[in-house]
């Protein structure tokens, strides 16, 4: 269904990048942490989150970039190989062919008229 990514042979990631990546996602951990067990600035915990997602999203697209223009090393987009498409979504999203009887079933699910 979905395709796959294969480790290319490159450079390994060094802890610096990792930090870079991931320092947001440790930061709202400790600060989640500390303030339950504190019971203060419990209010904040919430958008810290959603702000330490977005920033390790846009930091690892910084990253992949950043490695790709100063270190020519595109891997991270080249070596995305698709799966094949046996058409399995489309009968799945239209309930065609192999799953046409699920179609029927949730008719009959819907049917309330046996009950009266």
């Amino acid at each position: 269904m979905t395709g796959t990514i294969e480790t290319p042979p490159h450079r390994r990631t060094t802890w610096r990048e990792r930090l870079f990546v991931l320092g947001g996602l440790a930061l709202a951990t400790l600060y989640t942490a500390a303030s339950l067990l504190l019971g203060i600035g419990v209010d904040a915990i919430g958008p810290l989150w959603m702000a330490a997602i977005a920033w390790s999203v846009v930091a690892s697209i910084t990253h992949v970039l950043w490695l790709g223009l100063v270190h020519g090393d595109w891997s991270a987009f080249r070596n995305y190989r698709p799966s094949e498409d046996d058409g399995e979504i489309d009968e799945w999203s239209s309930r065609t062919g192999r799953y046409a009887w699920l179609g029927d079933m949730e008719d009959r699910l819907r049917d309330d008229d046996h009950l009266r």
